[in-house]
């Protein structure tokens, strides 16, 4: 899915007023967790550093791969938009199924990519 992609689909489920940029920004938020929390701990990742999106980067392919990818980006924007409206049932609503994909998410990555060693630090 790409940032495009993700976005237009968002729309079409909940009709808002914010600007393509807005949500942007949020996926380039969304994303820049996922990488430093899941892909960046894991074996395989490809990427070295993950700085975000832009307004350029419309066609650029969003980290979650399918078919986990539709559910965690569409409820994540939904979330922020119903946060930014100050509706707390429909974000109460939105982040919990944002939550339960992105837990879904998470359990299968960490089945199929073997975690990395932690980091031995001493301190004297």
């Amino acid at each position: 899915m790409t940032v495009n992609q993700a976005i237009t689909y968002a729309d079409a489920m909940k009709p808002n007023q914010f600007d393509e940029a807005t949500k942007i920004g949020w996926l380039s938020k969304l994303d820049g967790m996922l990488f430093a929390e899941v892909f960046k701990t894991h074996e395989g990742c490809e990427k070295e550093s993950f700085s975000g999106y832009s307004e350029d980067d419309k066609n650029e392919a969003l980290l979650v791969p399918a078919p986990y990818d539709q559910d965690i980006y569409n409820f994540y924007l939904q979330a922020q938009m119903d946060a930014e409206n100050g509706e707390m049932n429909k974000y109460n609503q939105s982040i919990t199924l944002y939550n339960n994909a992105v837990k879904l998410f998470m359990d299968w990555y960490n089945r199929t990519h073997m975690p990395l060693p932690a980091k031995t630090a001493f301190r004297y």
